[in-house]
């Protein structure tokens, strides 16, 4: 039996599964998305609705698979010959032409790889709208929000108990980087997780511990940047500023390391809840994120009292002002509340009112 034969017998079912966000809608479809956020699992909940034997699957990341067997000629002439209508290429690197297939289902973390006639479609770790389906021991909103700050939005630490997750999410980056190098970079940039640092200062931080050159750094930061690990975000209107940094997962700093500061992760967790839905987002001087075309600013206080914050807000009021700012969204971890000064609206509002009402 051949490469393709021994797949096509395969068996695929998914052990568990809860709904996401994304679906699979359209004939053709690259799903992109960083490593471990749940691409494969979605596929092969959708693959559930056909018969075994309309469906072709290949996993380029399963060893067992030897891309070099398989060849346009190879997949168009078994197509053909089982009539299959589902063809998935499950972390796939576009290194060959597609084959005729009526469905192609494409994953990858390749964000900037595009195909014509295909609908992308991006995947990310579970935001807490997502967590809260996924939990199904706590109804307590508060309680909730205190295990997924811990255990972030990949959905195998989400699913694994409770005990050890540092060790879960340890396994599960050592996957991501097979070279020691790039995880050791990668690890530096969750140590840094919501701070303002450039490039050469990463670099002069890292070079005393490992054999490291100024263009190999940049490199694999561009590569973590493109598959999305990590973001790096602009200061507004100041291009050669330090960039802050944020992590896909925000709690995965928690298994890399003892450090441990949770300012700092709530702030990463909120940019995520962000970036999915903001197109033009940066940071300022006295604003965590500012959204450009909204003219509205999120500041991150989970902690301070409201009359601390209007205190605190009124001695930057002139920089709110100098961006045109109208709205501020400040979220916390219960305090609540509404008031207007010079002109502009502040809102208090707990995190998950926030996530959910939006």
């Amino acid at each position: 039996m051949n490469l393709l034969e021994t797949l096509y017998e395969t068996k695929l079912k998914n052990t568990i599964f809860y709904d996401r966000k994304i679906k699979i809608q359209y004939k053709k479809t690259i799903l992109f998305g960083p490593r471990k956020s749940g691409k494969t699992h979605l596929v092969i909940d959708y693959l559930q609705k056909f018969e075994q034997n309309e469906w072709l699957y290949i996993d380029f990341d399963d060893v067992r698979v030897d891309a070099s067997n398989i060849t346009l000629a190879k997949l168009n002439d078994f197509i053909k010959k089982y009539h299959i209508k589902i063809l998935v290429l499950d972390n796939f690197d576009f290194s060959f032409t597609l084959p005729k297939c009526d469905e192609i289902i494409i994953t990858t973390d390749i964000k900037s790889e595009q195909l014509d006639g295909f609908y992308k479609a991006s995947i990310y770790p579970l935001d807490f709208e997502e967590f809260i389906a996924f939990d199904q021991k706590h109804f307590n909103i508060e309680q909730l929000f205190n295990i997924f700050s811990n255990k972030g939005g990949l959905p195998e630490v989400v699913l694994y108990a409770e005990e050890n997750i540092h060790i879960k999410m340890q396994k599960l980056v050592k996957e991501i980087f097979a070279n020691q190098k790039e995880f050791l970079i990668f690890k530096k940039f969750c140590e840094l997780q919501s701070t303002k640092i450039s490039l050469y200062q990463i670099f002069s931080q890292l070079k005393s511990k490992i054999k490291i050159s100024k263009d190999f750094l940049y490199s694999v930061s561009q590569n973590l940047q493109d598959k999305e690990l990590i973001y790096l975000l602009k200061k507004y209107k100041q291009e050669k500023s330090t960039k802050k940094v944020y992590i896909f997962d925000f709690a995965i700093k928690n298994g890399l390391t003892f450090k441990k500061d949770f300012l700092k992760r709530f702030e990463n967790m909120v940019f995520l809840e962000l970036y999915k839905r903001e197109k033009f987002l940066y940071y300022s001087e006295y604003i965590d994120f500012f959204i450009e075309d909204k003219n509205e600013g999120v500041i991150c206080s989970p902690f301070m009292q409201r009359q601390m914050m209007k205190m605190k807000m009124k001695s930057k009021e002139n920089h709110f002002l100098s961006l045109k700012i109208k709205k501020i969204w400040i979220i916390t971890l219960g305090n609540e509340g509404n008031f207007i000064q010079n002109d502009i609206n502040y809102t208090l509002i707990p995190f998950w009112n926030w996530v959910l009402q939006n």
